[in-house]
C-alpha cells in the first residue's frame, strides 16, 4: 500500500504540474487570438494610432501600475508590522509581485494568495500570522473592492444601460445581466461568510440543504469537501473578523490603500486614450477619468465571472465592447500621406487603447513578477502546483487554533485595557467627588495638578501596554 502511495504522489504532482503548462499555453493562445481579432481588417488604422503616441503619458501609466504594487507592498508591510518590527517595504513589494504572478497563471486568481503566505513564511513570518494575514487582505480587499462597485452602479448607471450586446455568432448577449451577476458574487463572499458567521439557522441551512440540493444536482461534484471548505473559511473569517475589529485604524488606513490601489488601476483606460490621443477633447479630464474607473469596475465584474488563467481573450473582449463609446473619431497627423491627415475611427482607437492597456497591465506585470517569482531569494520553495485554493484551505486549517488563540488574547487585551482606563478615570472622578463632599473648595479640587498628573501617567502607561501586546504599525522605518 505505502508503495502504491509513493507511485502515487509523483504522478499527482507531475499531473499538477502539467496543468500549469497548459494555463501558461491557454493565456499565449488566447492573447494571439485576441491580437488577431483586434487587428483583422483594420492592422493600418490600429498602427497608426501608435505612430503619435505620448510617451509622457506612456511613462505616466507605466509608473502608476508600478506605483499600485508599490501600494499593495506598503499593505503587505503594515500587516507585518503587526506581528514583528523586522519587516522592510521591498520585502512586501517583492510579495505582492509574487502574488501577482500566481494571481496571472491560475484561473480565477486561486493561487495568489497562498503563494504570498509561503513567501511570508520564507520572509521570516510565522506561518500562522502569514495565514492570518491573507485571509484579512482578503477581507478587507472585498470591503474595498464592494464600495467602489456600489458607487460605480450609483454614478454609471445610464452608461451601463447603453452598453452595446454581445455577439457571439448567431447569438445576442446582453452585458446588464452580466455585471449584475459578477456585482452580486463580489457582494455574496462576504454577505454569505458574515451571514454563516454569526447565524447559526443561515449556516446549518446553508451547509446542509444548499450545498446537498448542488451535490445532488451534479453542480458540486464533492459536497462534502465543500462543507469543509465552507466551514474552515468561515471560522476564519470570524477570527481575523475580530483581529480586524480590534484594530480599528489599521483596518480604516488598509481599506483607504485598497481603493488607492482600484483607482490607481482602473484609470489605466482613460490614461491610455489621452496618450493615443484617442479624445476629441483636450487636456486632462476627471470626470472622464472616474468615468473610466467606473467601467473598469463594470470589466471586473464580468471578467470575474470567467475561471481563467488572468481571463486572457476574454478580458480583451469585454473591454472593447465596454469601451467602445468611450473613445471618439479624431483626426491625426500622418507625414506620409498626401494629405498629412487621416482620421482615425472610434474603433481603431479603442482597438489600440486595448492593446496598451492590457500590455501594461498584464504582460509587462507577468514578466517584472515572473522574473521576482523565479529570482528572489525568500521565494516560496513550494512547487508551482501548491498554487491553488484547495491549499490555501488547508493552511488555515493546519493554523486555525493557534491563530484563534492569539486573536483572542489580542481582542481580550484590548478591551481589558480599555477597561482599565476607564476605571482608573472612575476613580479619579470618584476622589473629585469625595473631596467636594469633604468641603473642600471646588476650585482648588478641580484643578489639583498632581491628580491629572497622576491620570494622565496612568492613561499613558495604559496605552503604552496595548501598544506592546499589539505590536507596532510605524511603517516609516
Amino acid at each position: 500500500m505505502d508503495n502504491a502511495d509513493q507511485v502515487e504522489t509523483p504522478k499527482k504532482k507531475k499531473s499538477s504540474s502539467l496543468k500549469y503548462v497548459i494555463y501558461f499555453l491557454i493565456v499565449l493562445v488566447a492573447t494571439a487570438i485576441s491580437l488577431t481579432v483586434s487587428l483583422w481588417n483594420s492592422f493600418d488604422t490600429v498602427m497608426n494610432a501608435f505612430i503619435d503616441v505620448d510617451w509622457i503619458y506612456m511613462t505616466i501609466i507605466v509608473l502608476i501600475v508600478a506605483g499600485s504594487y508599490g501600494v499593495e507592498g506598503l499593505i503587505i508591510k503594515i500587516f507585518c508590522r503587526l506581528y514583528t518590527r523586522h519587516y522592510h517595504f521591498h520585502q512586501g513589494l517583492c510579495t505582492s509581485l509574487i502574488g501577482a504572478f500566481y494571481n496571472d497563471v491560475t484561473p480565477s486568481s486561486s493561487g495568489g494568495q497562498v503563494m504570498e503566505a509561503y513567501t511570508l513564511k520564507q520572509q521570516g513570518i510565522q506561518v500562522s500570522n502569514a495565514a492570518s494575514i491573507m485571509v484579512m487582505w482578503f477581507i478587507l480587499y472585498q470591503v474595498a473592492l464592494i464600495g467602489f462597485d456600489i458607487l460605480a452602479l450609483a454614478f454609471e448607471n445610464k452608461t451601463i444601460l447603453s452598453i452595446e450586446p454581445l455577439h457571439i455568432g448567431t447569438v445576442t448577449l446582453p452585458i446588464v445581466p452580466l455585471i449584475i451577476v459578477g456585482f452580486l458574487l463580489n457582494l455574496s463572499v462576504i454577505v454569505l461568510l458574515y451571514l454563516m458567521s454569526f447565524s447559526h439557522k443561515f449556516h446549518n441551512f446553508i451547509l446542509h440543504y444548499v450545498i446537498g440540493f448542488l451535490g445532488k444536482i451534479h453542480l458540486i461534484k464533492k459536497p462534502d469537501q465543500m462543507r469543509e471548505n465552507l466551514r474552515v473559511q468561515v471560522e476564519n473569517f470570524k477570527i481575523e473578523l475580530r483581529r480586524l475589529q480590534a484594530n480599528i485604524p489599521v483596518t480604516i488606513l488598509i481599506v483607504f490603500l485598497f481603493l488607492v490601489v482600484i483607482i490607481m488601476r482602473n484609470s489605466i483606460p482613460y490614461l491610455a486614450g489621452l496618450a493615443l490621443h484617442a479624445y476629441t477633447y483636450s487636456g486632462f479630464n476627471v470626470s472622464q477619468m472616474f468615468k473610466a474607473t467606473f467601467l473598469s469596475s463594470f470589466h471586473q465584474m464580468v471578467t470575474g465571472l470567467v475561471p481563467l488563467p488572468g481571463s486572457a481573450g476574454v478580458s480583451e473582449y469585454f473591454f472593447y465592447y465596454l469601451f467602445y463609446n468611450f473613445y471618439g473619431d479624431t483626426q491625426q497627423i500622418i507625414n506620409d500621406v498626401p494629405t498629412g491627415v487621416i482620421l482615425r475611427t472610434a474603433d481603431a482607437n479603442v482597438k489600440a487603447a486595448q492593446i496598451l492597456w492590457r500590455t501594461v497591465t498584464y504582460h509587462l506585470v507577468l514578466l517584472v513578477s515572473g522574473l521576482v517569482a523565479a529570482l528572489y531569494r525568500s521565494r516560496p520553495k513550494e512547487p508551482i502546483h501548491y498554487a491553488n485554493r484547495q491549499t490555501f484551505v488547508n493552511l488555515q486549517l493546519e493554523t486555525f487554533d493557534e491563530r484563534k488563540r492569539s486573536a483572542d488574547t489580542m481582542f481580550e487585551t484590548r478591551q481589558l485595557s480599555r477597561k482599565e482606563i476607564q476605571r482608573r478615570i472612575q476613580e479619579s472622578t470618584q476622589a473629585v467627588h469625595e473631596r467636594h463632599r469633604g468641603n473642600e473648595d471646588p476650585t482648588k479640587t478641580d484643578t489639583d495638578p498632581s491628580l491629572k498628573t497622576t491620570t494622565i501617567k496612568e492613561s499613558k502607561r495604559s496605552k503604552k501596554k496595548e501598544e506592546d501586546d499589539w505590536g507596532t504599525i510605524d511603517i516609516d522605518n
